[in-house]
């Protein structure tokens, strides 16, 4: 990722809905209370749930935590992980009744504003300890095979 937040930890997740549906990327009609930020109970109407962090284990699809990327000085970071992927499709059948990512129906969304902006109190998305600093979606992007 490039020109991102500098020195924050970035949220990244793909998105979808649990009964296959299509998933897409949130546009500005989804600021349905028009504060100029599309939050993350907004983006549930097109893009459906988080499903699986893009962390330091995807596979154990722990979302709330402190393991994601970190972006540099430069508000740059690279992610590559290998996952075990009979782990990641167990949780996910756990989680969701199926072991099928069905990943050309998902989204994925990158998190993360710097804790000194001022953000209005109509932008929600607060996930137990942290704040909507940390949910807002700075980037979105269907995925597509490729």
């Amino acid at each position: 990722m490039f020109d991102t937040p500098k020195n924050i930890e970035h949220w990244e997740h793909f998105h979808g809905f649990p009964d296959g549906k299509e998933a897409n990327v949130p546009t500005m009609a989804q600021d349905k209370n028009h504060d100029g930020f599309i939050d993350l109970p907004e983006t549930e109407e097109v893009s459906g749930t988080t499903m699986v962090p893009l962390d330091d284990a995807p596979q154990d699809m722990n979302i709330p935590h402190d393991g994601y990327p970190v972006a540099d000085e430069n508000g740059h970071y690279e992610y590559e992980i290998d996952i075990p992927l009979e782990k990641l499709q167990a949780k996910f059948k756990d989680a969701f009744g199926t072991e099928d990512l069905q990943l050309d129906k998902r989204v994925v969304y990158v998190h993360g504003v710097p804790k000194d902006l001022e953000l209005p109190d109509t932008v929600g998305g607060c996930v137990m300890s942290y704040d909507a600093h940390t949910t807002l979606p700075i980037a979105a992007g269907k995925i597509e095979e490729a």
